[in-house]
């Protein structure tokens, strides 16, 4: 038993001294690629480099050398120099992900959108071979969310942010009847990443909070509704379906005391006014009306 004891803990040790010493040699590589380029350009450091042993090893993720002295240089505002050091990156491990998340970085930081659109697509897809769950996730979060950033995902319901005054209608033996009404403020956060409604009864009493932000990874939104009620948070997720102009389709997913429920929102939009009609889709695709809104935008 002490022997068994006595081999696991030297392999520990020798483990934690081996990821000491991997940890110890990037940044020492690091720091000689910045020295180096500082004496010499980057030119003759990238040279210089292909010479060295430890290009080609194992692939480290974020902390590649190439990875860090090219960030280091975009911080440092020489983007010409850390251009070529991400595309040495890319030359370096081409079926890897993050190269070109970090290229699409410098092509942000020099304006290129379109071409930062390309690469950020492309580490995107390498990220479905990543084995390493927690760096895959992580991956995915970065590239996606910039990538989201950049075509305007999320968006589609800004349009929203103002004061409104609102009739809320429900249904019954299919017939259309007056629930409530009264008003409801939307304001978006400084980035327009979160979409919060506060909705008031005609009479001014609080009724309840909608909060909608976008899921970048998921392409859908994450939506809670906080209740003047002790019923906590109901949380849902809304995908769109459909956006136009004039026209909004979403699919509304949530759970009601254990089950399952699916409903699809209809925005029909015009100037100033909004028909919102909401169908219940969890046991049937067809059309099933269970709340009908109008709103109309103040001043």
């Amino acid at each position: 038993m002490k022997s068994i004891t006595k081999l696991v803990m030297s392999l520990m040790l020798l483990f934690s001294m081996s990821f000491a010493f991997a940890q110890q040699t990037t940044e020492n590589v690091t720091e000689k690629l910045y020295q180096d380029y500082k004496k010499n350009g980057i030119d003759k450091t990238l040279k210089n480099y292909d010479k060295n042993p430890v290009k080609g090893n194992e692939y480290t993720f974020l902390s590649e050398p190439l990875n860090v002295l090219g960030y280091r240089l975009m911080s440092e505002g020489d983007l010409e120099a850390a251009e070529k050091v991400f595309l040495a990156q890319i030359d370096e491990y081409p079926n890897e992900a993050n190269p070109y998340d970090s290229y699409a970085d410098l092509l942000m930081e020099k304006g290129d959108e379109a071409k930062a659109k390309k690469n950020y697509k492309k580490a995107i897809d390498l990220s479905a071979t990543m084995e390493d769950l927690e760096e895959k996730a992580q991956m995915l979060e970065a590239s996606k969310t910039k990538l989201a950033k950049l075509e305007g995902a999320g968006t589609e319901l800004q349009f929203l942010e103002g004061k409104w005054s609102n009739k809320n209608y429900g249904f019954e033996n299919g017939e259309k009847f007056l629930r409530n009404e009264g008003n409801v403020v939307f304001t978006t956060n400084e980035d327009k990443t979160v979409l919060t409604g506060t909705l008031h009864s005609k009479s001014g009493d609080y009724i309840g909070t909608r909060i909608l932000t976008y899921d970048a990874v998921d392409e859908e939104y994450d939506m809670v509704w906080i209740g003047n009620s002790l019923t906590g948070i109901e949380p849902s997720t809304m995908k769109i379906e459909k956006s136009t102009p004039t026209e909004i389709v979403m699919i509304e997913k949530y759970e009601e005391n254990g089950e399952k429920r699916k409903v699809k929102h209809i925005l029909n939009r015009k100037s100033g006014e909004i028909a919102w009609d909401i169908h219940d889709l969890t046991n049937s695709e067809a059309k099933n009306p269970v709340a009908h809104m109008e709103f109309k935008k103040q001043n």
